[in-house]
């Protein structure tokens, strides 16, 4: 009888899913477009799900100008998901309430990886959307699928 073997492969994994690249753009969100360094997993999904797109990121910028949230619905990513908990386990980030709120731990390797210019599209976007997506924008939306 003959016999069937498998043999794993490596196989190159989208930057979008390792779990490092994700938890620094997470980091980078709580970091540069949260009041108080802390966000709620529903806003760091919309902010996150918006910059994989370069529509999507001119449509969030205009939101921030608008001070509307101008997407009806958004992704859910799973990997963001992992990502806080990763950062929960790391210390990175604590829970405050319902929201994810940046530790000093976070704060420090956040400063590492602005001095590094790691990321460097993603930190200049968020810095230059700031804190103008608030809670309450993406409340009012929410609120709307229910």
């Amino acid at each position: 009888m003959n016999k069937i073997t498998f043999h794993r492969k490596p196989m190159p994994i989208l930057a979008d899913y390792r779990p490092l690249y994700k938890i620094t753009q997470v980091l980078l969100i709580l970091f540069l477009c949260s009041r108080g360094k802390k966000s709620s997993l529903i806003r760091i999904h919309l902010i996150s799900w918006a910059i994989k797109d370069s529509r999507r990121k001119s449509i969030l910028l205009e939101s921030a100008k608008k001070n509307k949230v101008h997407f009806g619905v958004w992704g859910i990513d799973p990997a963001v998901n992992f990502a806080l908990q990763y950062s929960l386990g790391e210390k990175l980030v604590e829970m405050s309430g319902v929201s994810y709120k940046l530790t000093d731990k976070g704060v420090n390797y956040i400063k590492k990886i602005g001095e590094d210019d790691i990321l460097e599209g993603e930190y200049s976007f968020l810095k230059s959307i700031g804190c103008r997506i608030t809670e309450g924008m993406v409340q009012s939306i929410v609120e709307e699928w229910e």
